[in-house]
């Protein structure tokens, strides 16, 4: 039979737990919201730039020009976009596996 200081423990230390794990989780999404604002800034950023370029095209070719351009830089952002959301995501996971 348990006694009541062995419960208290059990339940401090289960408290504890949970507070640490919360913390974590906590952590984890602000790395997240942290990376989706620094995307969403260098997006906006782009999506100027590439507006002023739009506006000074003066023909069909150099339309095509400036549009085939911004493909590759946009595939290479969403790969690191992507590569910085996993190491977050698997980063997150370790640490709630390992404890804290």
């Amino acid at each position: 039979m348990l006694t009541a200081e062995q419960i208290l423990a059990a339940q401090k230390a289960n408290v504890e737990t949970l507070f640490g794990l919360s913390n974590k989780a906590f952590e984890g999404v602000e790395k997240l919201v942290e990376l989706n604002v620094t995307a969403s800034k260098a997006a906006l950023s782009d999506v100027a730039s590439h507006t002023q370029a739009l506006l000074s095209v003066k023909d069909a070719q150099e339309l095509l020009a400036l549009q085939a351009g911004l493909i590759q830089p946009l595939a290479e952002k969403t790969a690191a976009h992507s590569r910085h959301l996993y190491d977050i995501a698997s980063g997150h996971r370790c640490r709630v596996r390992q404890g804290f």
